[in-house]
């Protein structure tokens, strides 16, 4: 029988004519060029034969339209670089769960309570002593007195950064022999720090008790009250402000208007005030009020100043102390005994008047970060980096849990949108950068073989 086989056939090497001698039956013993490599028929494998011979001999497969479309030089480009494009896909996976990551753990961590704060304020010291007097002259100027008071402190009672020991520290270096303590709407801090300052700093200030009424409409400040006066809500009525007023003078307390151009300013993002709705200067002096706040740390309150020269009302000054890092500006001048109720009587009467320093004194004291705050910063400041996708304004705070704005949430899709495109330019200056790299390696192995 002839060796040479017909295209599209293939001999078996088990193949014998034993049968019959008929070259016919060959037939029954071929493989088709369109039957599947794959398929292994039994009677091509029979009788041990030699598999590796076999699929030697097997005719190329005509082109199909599949196949042509593979062979287009787009399709062999991505065949002849399989591997490469198989890499860059696992990389860009890797780099999409990196940041994935590192995004969970960003904002994760910023909306999480409890964490390490950003200063320490537990090993405050104020090492000097200012003398105001030796620089600076009443508002009036023929006033005498010898107690300067400041009208408006907070401690951690509330939001303020220091304990009532480090507050009237403070006041001592900077001072003040008088100091009104006014947390947001609990008297706690003022009677504990007036206690301090009776059993332990021998007369050398006085504390009068007091604290900030704290709502959506007005920021109050009661002075030489004993008790809470509780706010009746984060956007009382004027009815309800009006009742808190007399009850504080039930108490035997002052209602004092704090800061009205700060609470009249606009809040950050919004076209509203700080303070939506608050009472005009006439409507509060025909509540009751016993008078205004005319300077609130550097700002001279104009409109509140001439009120109460008008209404004969007391002018009270404060520094609105929060944080231990910002210099004194005003004292509340008053000709009195270092005892609580002699200078409430001298404020009470308007015997009274303020030495004033919108720059500030110059002594200051700064904090460091405590270790347990720094070992998060790192992760901390990818939620203050990624936070840049979006926005969440809520607004000034009414200290009763809720917020005085409505809430705000704005996703920033162009910022998304070049945060894309930038790490698309760093995904595609890797790559080139690593095939230059991959390119002169392989130029230098081929050198040293």
């Amino acid at each position: 029988m002839d060796n040479n086989f017909s295209a599209g056939q293939v001999k078996s090497n088990s193949f014998t004519k034993e049968d019959d001698g008929n070259d016919d039956d060959m037939s029954n013993n071929t493989l088709k060029y369109y039957e599947p490599i794959n398929s292994k028929p039994s009677h091509l494998f029979d009788n041990n034969s030699n598999n590796e011979d076999l699929l030697a001999t097997i005719a190329p497969l005509p082109p199909s339209s599949s196949t042509a479309y593979r062979s287009s030089p787009i399709a062999r480009f991505f065949q002849l670089h399989s591997h490469y494009f198989m890499g860059l896909l696992y990389r860009i996976l890797t780099l999409i769960v990196i940041l994935g990551v590192l995004i969970a753990i960003g904002l994760g961590l910023r909306y999480t309570d409890g964490m390490p704060q950003a200063e320490d304020f537990s090993e405050l010291t104020f090492d000097w002593k200012i003398d105001p007097r030796s620089y600076l002259t009443p508002y009036n100027t023929t006033f005498q007195y010898n107690v300067l008071m400041n009208g408006h402190a907070h401690s951690t009672y509330s939001d303020g950064k220091m304990n009532v020991r480090q507050l009237l520290e403070w006041h001592l270096a900077n001072g003040y022999n008088a100091v009104a303590v006014t947390d947001h709407n609990t008297i706690k801090g003022g009677l504990k720090a007036e206690k301090l300052a009776l059993e332990e700093y021998n007369n050398s200030i006085v504390v009068i008790p007091g604290m900030e009424y704290t709502c959506c409409r007005i920021h109050m400040n009661f002075l030489g009250i004993n008790e809470t006066v509780q706010a009746t809500a984060p956007f009382p009525t004027d009815e309800e402000l009006q009742r808190v007023i007399n009850r504080v003078h039930e108490l035997d307390g002052l209602v004092i208007v704090n800061h009205i151009p700060w609470s009249n300013t606009t809040q950050n993002g919004y076209q509203l005030p700080r303070l939506p709705n608050h009472p005009s200067i006439e409507q509060l002096i025909s509540w009751g009020v016993d008078g205004f706040e005319i300077v609130n740390q550097e700002t001279f309150d104009l409109a509140s100043y001439r009120a109460t020269n008008e209404h004969s009302l007391i002018q009270m000054v404060g520094m609105d102390i929060h944080h231990p890092s910002v210099g004194a500006q005003v004292w509340l001048t008053v000709n009195s005994t270092l005892d609580r109720a002699a200078i409430m009587n001298e404020i009470r009467n308007r015997r009274t008047s303020f030495l004033f320093d919108p720059a500030g004194t110059r002594p200051r004291v700064y904090v460091d970060s405590p270790s347990s705050y720094l070992a998060l910063t790192p992760l901390s400041y990818l939620g203050d980096y990624f936070g840049m996708f979006y926005s969440d304004m809520k607004g000034m705070y009414s200290f009763q849990g809720t917020f005085c704005h409505s809430e705000q949430l704005t996703i920033n899709k162009s910022v998304i949108g070049w945060f894309i495109f930038w790490i698309l330019v760093f995904l595609l200056t890797f790559e080139l950068v690593r095939l230059c790299v991959i390119w002169a390696f392989t130029r230098i192995n081929k050198r040293k073989s």
